[in-house]
């Protein structure tokens, strides 16, 4: 109970997450701890078990004969059947499951949480500390115009200064070796750790899925829907053998010095919260696979499509207002091609080039946890400093190398593919 009460106060909702990640770790885990804690009281508050004994036995008997069939296991025989004679008989029908309930909802619920911790573990070595800058987006949020522009500006230098370390720094040690396996050079470290451990995510589920089938000696992966099925259609326990409500019960005692044996039987009242619980788990965990699947599916599509990066930065360069200095000038019908041309030159090496998948990620967990008015000003005070400081050199470099029109990159037509779908100028 301890352990439950100290889970709870640990697993809190964190600003590094996106997607289903809060249901996996957060909303999964309470609702198997609740579930879990509700069974234990009900196991060892309540009675979890009674049973008719025989009209000889003491009070002291009775608590011995039902203590000693909660424990030992109780087996379930059909109201229409005889009782098995032989005891190998007997306990091939046993129930094991009920009194472990409670330890395997623990154990599951700890297992939600482990891939968090891998997370919040490796996540932090990619030099950019995710909730920090979650939280600064946040208080810029709701900061005056001043206050904000600190916070914007602590951003963008963050995200930059990580940039520049990237490119320039060459370590032997184990972790970074780690590093370099998960692209760290490729700005790709955060991005690839994320989807490891959306994959640990989608593991789990399944493997408790799995687990949960074989705990309860179900060896028809659709028993749930059965269940359901039973109950929408008002089938009862005593035929189907479900989660059975009474069940029978062998013990022995010694009575001057002789083995007596006896049969009872007991009502498992407890059984009526597993059968609920347990299909509920059972759709949950279903549930969570499988939203996860997609989740993770739409990521990689968005992560590692030039058309879903332009896309997703061009909306906040769209929604940015115009640089106060900009120059305006009278540009003849030439020039605002030249120019369009310039543009898609720029936004090319600006969103396929200088926004690593890493930057992506965190763009995306800023504009999560804040909302687009935030993750505006970041793009757009980037995309300035961009144009202040590279933009020559990269329209530069592009002549130099445009000799002829096949030389254009594929990044390059990327951005006039989307610009034309777009009606951008």
């Amino acid at each position: 109970m301890n352990m439950l009460g100290s889970m709870f106060s640990t697993v809190k909702p964190r600003l590094d997450d996106l997607g289903t990640d809060r249901l996996n770790y957060y909303y999964s885990t309470l609702i198997i701890m609740g579930m879990s804690l509700t069974i234990t009281a009900r196991q060892y508050v309540g009675s979890p078990l009674q049973c008719w004994v025989p009209a000889q036995f003491t009070k002291a008997w009775e608590q011995y004969a039902e203590d000693y069939c909660f424990v030992y296991n109780t087996y379930w025989v059909k109201p229409n059947e005889k009782v098995p004679l032989t005891v190998e008989e007997r306990v091939s029908q046993q129930l094991i499951y009920y009194q472990w309930a409670p330890f395997i909802m623990a154990i599951e619920a700890a297992f939600f949480y482990l891939p968090v911790i891998f997370w919040s573990m490796l996540s932090t070595k990619s030099g950019i500390n995710i909730i920090k800058l979650v939280e600064t987006a946040q208080k810029a949020e709701g900061a005056e115009s001043e206050d904000r522009k600190k916070q914007i500006d602590i951003i963008c230098r963050h995200i930059s200064n990580n940039l520049r370390k990237r490119r320039n720094e060459e370590e032997t040690t184990k972790m970074a070796k780690i590093q370099k396996i998960f692209g760290m050079q490729h700005g790709k470290y955060i991005t690839n750790v994320y989807l490891v451990t959306k994959l640990i995510y989608m593991t789990n589920s399944f493997l408790q899925f799995y687990s949960t089938n074989k705990f309860l000696g179900q060896n028809d992966p659709y028993w749930g829907m059965r269940i359901l099925d039973d109950i929408l259609h008002g089938t009862d326990w005593e035929h189907s053998g479900n989660f059975p409500r009474i069940a029978m019960c062998d013990f022995q005692v010694r009575v001057l010095g002789n083995l007596q044996r006896h049969s009872i039987q007991c009502v498992l009242t407890l059984n009526m919260f597993n059968e609920k619980i347990f299909l509920f788990l059972y759709i949950w965990f279903l549930l969570v696979f499988f939203v996860t699947l997609f989740d993770s599916i739409f990521l990689i599509y968005n992560m590692f499509s030039s058309h879903k990066t332009l896309e997703f930065l061009q909306q906040f360069l769209d929604n940015q207002e115009q640089d106060e200095n900009e120059e305006k000038k009278p540009d003849d019908e030439k020039k605002k091609v030249y120019r369009k041309e310039q543009h898609s030159i720029l936004l090319s090496e600006f969103c396929l080039h200088k926004f690593t998948p890493d930057i992506i990620i965190l763009l995306k967990m800023i504009n999560n946890h804040t909302g687009d008015i935030v993750c505006t000003e970041i793009v757009g005070r980037m995309w300035n400093d961009f144009l202040k400081r590279d933009a020559k050199l990269v329209l530069q470099r592009f002549v130099d190398n445009d000799h002829n029109i096949e030389t254009k990159s594929s990044s390059l037509k990327s951005v006039q593919l989307f610009e034309e779908q777009r009606s951008f100028i």
